[in-house]
């Protein structure tokens, strides 16, 4: 047996599955977003999968986490620059959707969207969010929004909104979102940083981007009756809520770019293919098979 072969085969095997999930999710919605019809707001008469597309209605907005902006809904993400073991990237300390409800007012009606606040602490998670094949972070150039339990934010403005270098303060905003939030960990010290050039071990980047009042916003979500509705339903009877294992969507971009967005499934799906054809090649050799 020889060794070698056999961790290549090993690594392009995990390579062909990730790109494999990644493919099934994007695929997944990819075709809900393309065979989901849009209804207008003066249509919605009952529960269920619904798409809508208007602009958003906030009479309360709140200020986002990182820049400070007004907002109905903010996605956010943290990364952290980590120069342990042999590699060197960027990894995702967590991420997350904070929203407060908004109208969407399509001209013909308006409809409640209550998204609510979702966190996701993928540090200590399955690994998906942090795949790095030599000096290509794979996660990076393939992901597409905020994802949060099953809320999806893709947003245009989304772009990094503070940068804190490793022992150095953070801006008041900063630490307060940081203190605030529970499944973000406090920032790693520079004890590599002795003799450190470019980007330091343990620099943090808060990235962000809103959805603010006035804004052109996509939603595929649930619509649920409120409480106290009457029937037959009225837009004002309905709130557009995420649903347990269904996906929400959520943007400022239209449903066709969203499609071609997460029309990358077809690479991920060849990626994967050609992975593990070459890695259970790979295995074979090592294994002495051929």
């Amino acid at each position: 047996m020889s060794a070698l072969p056999v961790s290549v085969g090993i690594a392009l095997l995990a390579v062909a599955a990730f790109a494999g999930v990644y493919g099934r999710r994007q695929h997944r919605r990819s075709a809900l977003v393309r065979t989901t019809e849009t209804t207008d707001v003066r249509d919605v008469r009952e529960e269920g999968r619904i798409e809508l597309r208007g602009t958003v209605r906030a009479a309360e907005p709140f200020d986002s986490p990182i820049r400070g902006d007004p907002a109905a809904l903010a996605a956010w993400e943290v990364e952290e620059w980590d120069e342990r073991g042999n590699s060197e990237m960027w990894e995702t300390r967590a991420e997350g959707v904070y929203a407060a409800p908004f109208a969407l007012d399509d001209g013909t009606g308006r409809v409640t969207v209550d998204v609510g606040d979702h966190v996701s602490d993928v540090s200590s998670g399955t690994g998906i969010h942090e795949i790095q094949v030599g000096p290509i972070d794979v996660d990076r150039l393939t992901d597409v929004g905020v994802s949060a339990d099953d809320v999806l934010a893709v947003l245009d403005d989304f772009a990094v909104g503070v940068s804190v270098p490793p022992d150095a303060d953070p801006p008041e905003r900063i630490a307060d979102f940081v203190r605030g939030e529970a499944g973000l960990a406090e920032q790693s010290d520079s004890i590599t940083n002795v003799l450190d050039f470019g980007t330091a071990h343990g620099e943090r980047r808060y990235c962000e981007g809103v959805l603010a009042p006035g804004d052109d916003v996509y939603v595929l979500g649930h619509a649920r009756t409120t409480e106290g509705a009457t029937h037959p339903l009225k837009p004002e009877d309905v709130v557009v809520t995420p649903a347990e294992g269904e996906s929400f969507i959520v943007s400022d971009k239209p449903a066709s770019e969203l499609v071609e967005a997460f029309g990358t499934y077809r690479y991920a799906y060849a990626g994967a293919a050609l992975a593990a054809v070459a890695g259970v090649g790979a295995l074979a050799v090592g294994l002495g098979v051929v």
